[in-house]
């Protein structure tokens, strides 16, 4: 790439770094004129385009290459491949950018969107009234909508933060999406996202999900949910709010489906394991599982069920310290996550200070007292239509996710099975493209019934002691000190991070909250992604 390449490619692809504060001053800018009227403002060819494909296309067809792609990763790599391209989307930019992000974001979403950029600052005086006048504005539909309606003055300030929260969140999408299709997620999902990888205590697993492989429905349902939660989280934090129904006013006119419902429960289950992985980094036993298949798997085995099936956030998160609620972590947001993970992607140095923030700053606090809104906006639909089963009462078949209709008839009475299903994205779907083949020597990705109970029996099988303390057996199959003492390896010839410990820790070091400040003051609103940019301008190199 040239250089020219690269440095616009780093403008356009800076990650998520919402506004500090959430009333700043809106500067007037010119509304974005017209593709054809910028066209005389673009830089002239060079002679690098003499092999573009796109260099005899007129402007406005270039453009309209650009929307047809319905993604803004597709856009980016088309303008690292082509001059022409990287020259027309300069010209145009704010015009392509507001064209793919409404593709993406129905009205609806966009008031989602603004409610979250608009949250009042806690630390003003009046929040609470200030709050509840927000969440009428949301509940009514009142906020502006810079993507849909005619480009005001103020209005390109307001995509400037849609973009990136919309980043911030697809960071955290393509994270998800990693973990729910990998071959066997309770390896993924014991690790953290970093910049196009995901790692485990510094060290490279797997690359990230491609979330321009997402179809625009795929995409939507994603959003949606990932902005009900981090919506959720805000208005969770007013005192009148488990009093009054803040989050089902507007939802309770929108009908929803059992899956937009289960997909917010999703992806709070999600979040519980991120926070999971998050303290799995700081803890110095726990095991990365390996990927073997089931026939030819060596003593000694690895994960036992449930762990083969399930990643216990809680569990994984007692290993460090036994007060961790990850569901009352999970009801904070994406905010709190993202400034935990600068430290746990921050080498050895940044993992040891996190690890210390967990278990000594408040050594003896039960984490469900600092948070006492519980996630019940995942329980309305139930309480709304009067059922708890999904599939009941006028379901609009016709627009369900595909993956949703194909496994809900096997949906069984164990509680385990629909929480494997959310931890593997069971609603967001079209079909299986993205899901591992079959195979007769793994487990299905999404098991039955049978296969849940025939687990248990093979893990019986497999180590003797399981049925008879199976809580203790469980939890030697997650402890790197017994893999290794079963193995023969000694502790000392285990894999070190590199040098650069030191380096990471200082460029990504962060003033980590307090909990009184997590559970009633801090506010970070995807602010604090600054980790995010530094990672993602690998994607450039």
């Amino acid at each position: 790439m040239s250089s020219v390449s690269l440095q616009t490619v780093q403008i356009i692809q800076q990650p998520s770094q919402l506004l500090s504060h959430p009333y700043h001053t809106v500067k007037p800018t010119n509304p974005t004129p017209s593709p054809a009227h910028r066209q005389s403002e673009a830089p002239p060819p060079s002679s690098t385009e003499k092999m573009d494909p796109f260099k005899k296309l007129p402007a406005e067809l270039c453009v309209k290459i650009m929307l047809s792609t319905c993604s803004q990763s597709t856009v980016f790599q088309l303008i690292q491949a082509s001059p022409v391209m990287l020259r027309q989307y300069t010209a145009s930019k704010r015009y392509i950018i507001k064209r793919l992000l409404a593709s993406d974001f129905d009205k609806s979403m966009v008031q989602d969107a603004m409610a979250i950029i608009l949250f009042p600052s806690e630390d003003i005086s009046h929040f609470e009234a200030l709050a509840r006048a927000h969440h009428r504005s949301w509940a009514t539909k009142q906020f502006a909508d810079p993507l849909h309606q005619p480009l005001q003055s103020q209005d390109q300030d307001f995509i400037d933060m849609i973009i990136k929260l919309y980043r911030g969140l697809m960071f955290f999408i393509e994270d998800y999406l990693t973990k729910a299709t990998a071959a066997f997620p309770p390896r993924e999902y014991l690790c953290v996202p970093s910049g196009t990888q995901l790692l485990f205590k510094g060290q490279a697993v797997c690359p990230k999900f491609n979330a321009a492989n997402l179809t625009n429905p795929e995409r939507k349902r994603l959003l949606r949910a990932f902005l009900w939660c981090q919506l959720h989280s805000l208005f969770a934090r007013m005192e009148s709010s488990q009093n009054e129904g803040f989050c089902n006013m507007r939802l309770l006119h929108q009908e929803p489906q059992p899956w937009d419902t289960e997909a917010i429960r999703c992806v709070h289950t999600y979040l519980m394991s991120l926070y999971g992985a998050i303290i799995a980094q700081c803890s110095s036993d726990v095991w990365l599982p390996e990927v073997v298949p089931r026939a030819t798997s060596p003593h000694p085995p690895g994960l036992l069920y449930p762990d083969s099936l399930y990643v216990d956030a809680d569990v994984y998160a007692s290993t460090l310290t036994h007060r961790c609620d990850t569901s009352a972590l999970a009801a904070a947001g994406f905010d709190l996550a993202a400034l935990l993970l600068r430290s746990a992607t921050a080498g050895q140095l940044g993992r040891d200070r996190l690890g210390k923030w967990f278990t000594a700053a408040y050594p003896n606090c039960n984490w469900g007292e600092f948070h006492p809104v519980s996630f019940h906006w995942c329980d309305f639909h139930s309480f709304i239509r009067g059922y708890i089963d999904f599939g009941a009462n006028k379901e609009d078949h016709q627009n369900a996710p595909g993956m949703y209709e194909i496994l809900r008839p096997q949906l069984c009475t164990l509680p385990i099975q629909r929480k494997i299903y959310q931890q593997r994205a069971w609603v967001f779907f079209d079909d299986a493209r993205f899901y591992p083949s079959p195979s007769p020597d793994i487990m299905p990705h999404f098991p039955t019934e049978d296969d849940i109970m025939n687990e248990q029996f093979y893990n019986t099988k497999q180590d003797k002691d399981w049925f008879t303390y199976p809580q203790e057996t469980q939890a030697q199959h997650r402890s790197q000190k017994w893999h290794n003492k079963q193995r023969g390896i000694s502790t000392d010839t285990t894999k070190a991070e590199n040098m650069q410990d030191l380096e990471l820790a200082k460029e990504y070091e962060v003033s980590l909250p307090s909990i009184m400040s997590i559970a009633f003051h801090h506010r970070l609103l995807l602010s604090d992604l600054t980790y995010i940019q530094e990672a993602e301008k690998t994607k450039e190199t």
